[in-house]
Parts: C-alpha cells; structure tokens; sequence
C-alpha cells in the first residue's frame, strides 16, 4: 500500500474512531496497526415530567436545566421521556452538537397527548452529531396500548455507520391487573421489536418502565442469567453488580441481606423505574442516578465502552 493511501486510511480511521491512529506504529509502515482502544460515552436516561402537575407548567428552566448537565456531561446520546415539544425546540437550539428527535404519543382520547402546558408531549431522543446518528431514520414503534390508554411508543434512531441503534420508551403506569397486564405487554411488544426489527444492531435502551426491576415488564430485558424469569438480551448499566450479569451476592451484615442484580439506585418516589439498557457484552465504567430539580425523576447516568 502506498504511502499516500495509508494516510487516507489512517484520517479515515480518526474520523470513525475505529482505525489507525495517525503517527503510531502501522500508520505509514509495512507493520501490524496498534490496536485500537474503544473510547468510553457517557450515555443517559431521563423522564423530564411534563405530564407532572407541578413540574409540567414550568417553562425554560426545564430544559435549560439539561442542556448544562449535557454541557458538564457531553454523553454521547439520552434517551428522554414525558418531554414537549417545545422543551426540544429549546434544547435543539441551545446544544448546537446534538440534534434531537421527539414524537408526540396519542392519548387516550384519540388526539395528541398535551404537557401540562401548550405543547406535545411524547419521547425523545438526543445524540451527539458526531456519532453517524441520522434524524431520518427515527421510528415511533407502537407498543400495542388497550384502546382508552394513551398509546405507549418506542422511538428508535439509527447510525448506520456504527450500526448501532438507540431507543427510547415509556410504559403504562398503574399497578391495578389491567394497567399491569398492559404494561407487560408493552414490554413484550418492544423486545420483539428489538429482536427483529433490529437484529445485527449494537442497541441502547433507556426508558421510565413504571415498574420494578423484579417485575414481570422488565423480565423482557434483563438478560437470562440475571435470573428470576428474566429473558431478555440486555446488561442493565446501573446494577449492584457492575458488569456481572448473575442473580446477586449476599452482604454479610446482621441479618445477612441478599442483593438482587435486578436492582439499583431509586430513580423515582417509587423506587427504582427509570433503566439503561446496554447490550451484555458492554463494559461499563461507571453508573450514577443523580438528583432533578425541575422533575420528579432522576436523571440515570452510565460511562459504558461498546
């Protein structure tokens, strides 16, 4: 290979993160490239609350409170829930490095759901520009809500280039048999749709589930070996256990306590609700559910090296 060759390989290679790196052994010499050292993302979760009474009404202090966290954090992509139109029309003008793709949901009405101020209310989800994500590629998977219900969705958007996708999903909330039995199928809905749908891609998945880690909804994503029915494909980044995808560990204090791996930080009054999905064989570096003001969920943070 010539010279001149091998320096297009190697800008290539910087631009995709995946090549050679300019001046290091193998760059422009007849010898093996170094190895490349996969970067770390910051990737995020969060339910911004424009459904809430008390946070809903509020105006730019909403986002404005993210696009700083999003400054201070630089993730790669957050997948974000109960947002507004309007919230992502200010987002998208304050982060210049991101692009954001939101979708209104249907409530059960039958006409587009509202925030608890003038403006669609749906999901979201916020890439970096630089990560091959493309707005044209976003689908709003519908999760098969029972009439009456507003109709829970799953936003998915691609980057070919990685092949990778990013999704985004808000499950039916109440914890009566009807309300349960639909949020269990919602969850099984949007496996399906992971599976198949998305088969080959390298897949990120956030999203407030309204249910508990131990629950019959999350079963769909939990991978196998985290046990208690779990039968999904999927290592949750902000579990006890780190990267060991098992059922738990004893903590031997009086009375000795179990620890499930299906569990982790409170993200909501009710416990543990919001989730970061990773595929299992994801190392992740770090993960931290850390305080909103201006919500009444915590945003879910993970460092993860896929």
């Amino acid at each position: 290979m010539r010279i001149r060759e091998k320096a297009a390989l190697a800008l290539s290679g910087i631009l995709l993160g995946t090549g050679f790196v300019a001046g290091a052994p193998g760059a422009y010499a007849d010898e093996p490239a170094p190895a490349v050292v996969p970067a770390e993302n910051t990737i995020g979760q969060f339910n911004m609350a424009g459904g809430n009474e008390e946070h809903g009404p509020k105006g730019n202090e909403v986002p404005d409170a993210l696009v700083s966290s999003v400054n201070d954090r630089n993730p790669a992509l957050m997948t974000l829930q109960e947002t507004c139109r309007d919230w992502n029309e200010r987002l998208q003008s304050q982060l210049p490095d991101y692009t954001v793709v939101f979708d209104p949901v249907t409530g059960g009405d039958g006409t587009t759901a509202r925030c608890k101020h003038p403006s669609d209310f749906g999901n979201a989800v916020l890439f970096r520009n630089d990560l091959g994500f493309d707005a044209a590629t976003a689908v709003a998977h519908p999760l098969e809500s029972p009439g009456g219900y507003e109709q829970r969705e799953m936003l998915c958007v691609r980057s070919e280039s990685r092949k990778t996708v990013a999704c985004s999903t808000h499950l039916t909330v109440g914890n009566d048999g009807p309300h349960l039995r639909a949020r269990r199928h919602e969850a099984s809905v949007a496996k399906g749709i992971l599976a198949n749908t998305y088969a080959g891609y390298t897949k990120v998945l956030g999203g407030d589930l309204n249910d508990d880690a131990l629950s019959g909804a999350t079963d769909n994503f939990y991978h196998p070996n985290y046990q208690r029915g779990a039968h999904g494909e999927f290592k949750e980044a902000d579990s006890p256990c780190g990267n060991e995808i098992k059922r738990g560990f004893w903590i031997w204090t009086f009375p000795p306590a179990y620890i499930y791996c299906r569990s982790g930080e409170s993200t909501h009054s009710q416990g543990k609700i919001d989730y970061l999905f990773v595929p299992s064989g994801t190392d992740v570096t770090w993960a931290d559910a850390t305080h909103a003001t201006h919500s009444d969920h915590d945003p879910l943070w993970a460092g993860v090296v896929i």
